[in-house]
């Protein structure tokens, strides 16, 4: 799940199986193409996919994504291709939009992401939304997604899949307080083996820490680590990411590390990996990993976090060997993060540039390429790979590629350059279509240029 930085996520043998196969021996798709699966996706293209759906009377399934996720990439290749959700996909009208896409704006505007991806099912009646879901699910939980936002659709809701939906409604709309309470209801209200329970403990947690309640976070997440962990999902280790993020955000306010509470997350999270039944992607695998990574560090315990690191590196390494071109894609960002980790940048550019090769018009490798040659102490090379993205590249991922490019222009020493590529990114944002705009991004843009331009008159003073 990603926010733009954020969780993420084998599948059970037989979705691995498949995915396998599909990766080995399907053409490469072409960047932003949903095709090869069992649904009939519209593409970037709101207003028909909408009048579809209420012409056949049908609800409609939103999937927001972008190229630059890999978690989007991960939902795309495996789950969103998955035989459960054959069974079901005439009962739907499906739409997939890149964030990143001007035209796109509009609707985005109805429909916020909140992380990458978030999914929707709307009633094309009125455009209200009928469920929510954020970040990656196995198969049995998205079609457990769908199943509630049909049944809001048909007057059929009950009462913990209300609550639910008015949990995401708040949390979309940065009323965060209220939604950890309506997901609070949600979870009271449902039954044990409540098939959404997980991702609505998730959601439940999300809510809690951006509304900064971390005590109430702390406590929420003890009390409901066994539920929110139970079939090994991948709202496991999106649980433990939360809950581990309040406990150092309380730790930093002075209040004890609770060492024993992450030390149980650990071992939960532990087991989903350890399961070769779980119904867990590549990328969840490696986002568990990942997240286990970072609580080990936090309990300084600096080689068991390697071991974790090296263990992640060896599965991306094995998957993207396997994939065609546009599915290694996936793990661009997770491979080049943990060789990063591992004092290793280097020795993932010649995958990174024949990405790059294979690729032509996708901006993610040379951003990627552009990342970890930066880390490797190329930055002149990492100025050429940053100029092929900027190229390449669209909408709000634009002023991310822009400000890479400034990191670089520093590292070679050109302030100039740098305070230039700065100066486009802000531009970017204030560019952006409502719908694409985020304000808490553009201030912060804005803010690096202001300290870089007082940095810079410090330095001239000298």
């Amino acid at each position: 799940m990603l926010e733009p930085s954020t969780p993420r996520r084998i599948a059970t043998a037989a979705l691995l199986a498949l995915c396998a196969l599909m990766m080995v021996s399907a053409p490469a798709l072409a960047a932003g193409s949903q095709d090869g699966g069992p649904i009939p996706w519209h593409a970037d293209a709101y207003e028909a996919a909408l009048a579809e759906a209420r012409a056949t009377n049908r609800p409609l399934v939103i999937d927001l994504w972008a190229e630059w996720c890999h978690t989007c990439l991960s939902m795309k290749h495996t789950v969103l291709r998955d035989p459960h959700l054959a069974a079901v996909a005439d009962r739907f009208v499906w739409l997939a939009m890149d964030t990143d896409r001007a035209v796109n704006a509009a609707a985005l505007a109805k429909f916020p992401p909140e992380v990458w991806p978030t999914f929707f099912v709307v009633d094309a009646r009125d455009e209200s939304v009928a469920a929510r879901l954020l970040g990656a699910a196995s198969p049995e939980a998205f079609v457990a997604f769908l199943d509630a936002g049909a049944r809001r659709v048909a007057g059929r809701e009950s009462p913990a899949e209300e609550a639910a939906r008015v949990g995401d409604m708040a949390s979309a709309g940065g009323r965060y307080p209220a939604a950890a309470d309506a997901f609070a209801r949600a979870v009271k209200a449902a039954p044990g083996d409540w098939p959404r329970g997980p991702a609505v403990r998730v959601a439940w947690l999300n809510a809690l820490y951006r509304a900064g309640a971390h005590r109430r976070c702390v406590d929420v997440g003890r009390a409901e680590l066994k539920a929110a962990t139970r079939g090994h999902t991948p709202a496991a280790a999106d649980f433990v990411y939360y809950l581990h993020g309040c406990a150092v955000a309380r730790a930093r306010a002075g209040a004890p590390l609770d060492g024993a509470l992450l030390d149980t997350a650990i071992a939960a999270v532990q087991a989903a990996v350890d399961d070769p039944a779980a119904p867990l992607t590549v990328d969840d695998r490696s986002e568990a990993r990942r997240i286990l990574r970072e609580i080990h560090m936090t309990r300084g315990r600096p080689e068991a976090a390697r071991t974790q690191a090296e263990a992640q590196r060896a599965l991306l390494d094995r998957a993207a060997a396997q994939a065609t071109p546009y599915a290694a894609m996936t793990w661009h960002w997770p491979r080049a993060e943990v060789y990063a980790f591992l004092g290793e940048p280097a020795e993932l550019i010649p995958a990174l540039k024949a990405s790059m090769k294979a690729l032509p018009d996708a901006y993610e490798p040379p951003y990627r390429l552009a990342w970890i040659q930066l880390k490797a102490n190329q930055p002149d090379a990492a100025r050429a790979s940053a100029r092929a993205a900027i190229e390449r590249v669209y909408g709000p991922r634009a002023a991310r590629a822009w400000t890479l490019l400034a990191d670089i222009e520093v590292a070679r020493g050109d302030r100039v350059a740098a305070r230039a590529a700065l100066a486009e990114a802000v531009a970017v944002w204030k560019a952006l279509p409502e719908g694409q705009r985020r304000a808490s991004a553009r201030a912060a843009a804005e803010k690096r240029l202001a300290d870089f331009d007082a940095e810079t008159a410090r330095e001239t003073q000298r």
